[in-house]
């Protein structure tokens, strides 16, 4: 681990290096002939910081040329650009296969368009589903609404939808593992388009439905993709099916919900992703099955990022696949483990402003390198809190000397 070597007063120059890998490194440089000035060279486009302009504020490196890259398994991002692909009449096929399925579940009707009508406009999303070897399965059409363009009073009110939180997944993960017992995942396909939406929302005719887009406009039955109020719909209108097939919601998490019968079943929502808890899960499959189109995906073992390992008498739970992201994120893949992921006996304090824009002029995201370390200890790593707190306190203002302590997590 490289150590921050801090500059004495009279220093003129501070050159601080940063090739993106490891914790930062700098040294100082006398310089009588230019002004103050902190040169940053790294990864990113230098900046130079400076009241005077001078011979010797030059690029370390030379400019390069843009460059543009295309990709031939690279899906269009627009209309417009489906017309002219290699591959047009699939991703058309695609197209007519999302309006057909649409129009099969009535998510709509053709109205006639009226002036008092506020219309949202509509956009296409395009994706190449590859599969293990990165081979293009098949082409993916997706219509969206552009949510931007929706105002509120007039075509949306509440968005605000209930989220599952991550104990009550983990209690339930305890439960199955403690009887010994193994869950399962389902998927509702097409989940938004299910929902009924309570309020008058009217689309733009979309591109390739062969309409007159100054006399007709579309108004919706159900939810569809990117609307506002998409995940309360939703939420709301798996509620009411849940309940009538008698199950209840969990008070304190209302994400969970559970049928209290000779063998009880509980049910963990995550938009349209349920995993399922008890003895009785096929019958729950087929119960459900007959009201959604749903896709099973069996035994859980990929679960909001965590990796799950489901054996007779034991459940494992990893991000091992998310931690080496991490290291080759910042180039620590080789390092050598230590014990703890702070330097013991260590007093963190507030930086000094010249350490603070040290590490503005690098342009790296300190609170977002905080955050990925953040998301494994309330997952899989609980022993890495204490640091991360600690570390926490100085999102703000952070300085090179914390940019170097959260390095040490890479260690442990």
């Amino acid at each position: 681990m490289n150590s921050l070597c801090k500059s004495s007063p009279s220093t003129m120059v501070d050159e601080v290096h940063w090739d993106g890998e490891g914790p930062l490194s700098a040294e100082a440089v006398t310089d009588p002939i230019n002004s103050a000035c902190i040169k940053v060279i790294g990864p990113c486009h230098p900046t130079l910081v400076s009241s005077d302009i001078n011979s010797l504020n030059r690029l370390p490196y030379t400019r390069r040329e843009d460059a543009f890259l295309t990709f031939a398994d690279s899906a269009p991002c627009t209309y417009k650009e489906v017309l002219k692909a290699p591959d047009k009449e699939l991703w058309l096929a695609a197209i007519n296969k999302e309006l057909n399925s649409m129009e099969k579940l009535q998510v709509w009707e053709v109205v006639e368009q009226h002036n008092n009508f506020k219309l949202v406009r509509t956009t296409w999303v395009f994706r190449l589903k590859k599969g293990h070897s990165n081979g293009a399965i098949k082409h993916k059409a997706r219509l969206c609404a552009q949510g931007s363009t929706q105002t509120q009073g007039i075509d949306f009110e509440k968005t605000y939808a209930q989220t599952a939180h991550l104990n009550s997944l983990q209690t339930l993960i305890a439960f199955e593992a403690a009887k010994g017992l193994k869950f399962h995942q389902i998927e509702i396909k097409s989940s938004f388009w299910n929902a009924p939406l309570l309020e008058e929302v009217y689309l733009q005719i979309p591109q390739d439905l062969e309409l007159n887009e100054r006399r007709w406009c579309l108004r919706l039955n159900k939810a569809i993709y990117r609307l506002k109020q998409d995940p309360l719909a939703w939420y709301k209108f798996l509620k009411e099916w849940l309940v009538g097939a008698h199950f209840q919601a969990c008070i304190l998490d209302p994400c969970v919900f559970y049928w209290a019968g000779i063998k009880p079943i509980w049910l963990h929502l995550h938009v349209n992703d349920i995993t399922v808890f008890g003895n009785e899960i096929s019958e729950f499959k087929e119960e459900i099955s007959s009201k959604f189109e749903i896709k099973d995906l069996g035994t859980a073992n990929l679960l909001l990022g965590v990796k799950i390992t489901q054996e007779e008498d034991c459940i494992y739970l990893d991000q091992k696949h998310f931690c080496e992201l991490l290291l080759s994120q910042y180039g620590m893949s080789e390092c050598k483990p230590t014990c703890t992921p702070l330097v013991p006996k260590e007093q963190l304090l507030v930086e000094t402003q010249e350490e603070i824009e040290k590490l503005e002029l690098l342009k790296v995201s300190y609170c977002s390198a905080i955050g990925s370390i953040n998301y494994l200890s309330t997952e899989t790593l609980p022993d890495l809190s204490f640091a991360i707190s600690s570390l926490s306190q100085y999102l703000e203002n952070p300085g090179v000397k914390h940019w170097n302590d959260f390095f040490m997590f890479f260690f442990t």
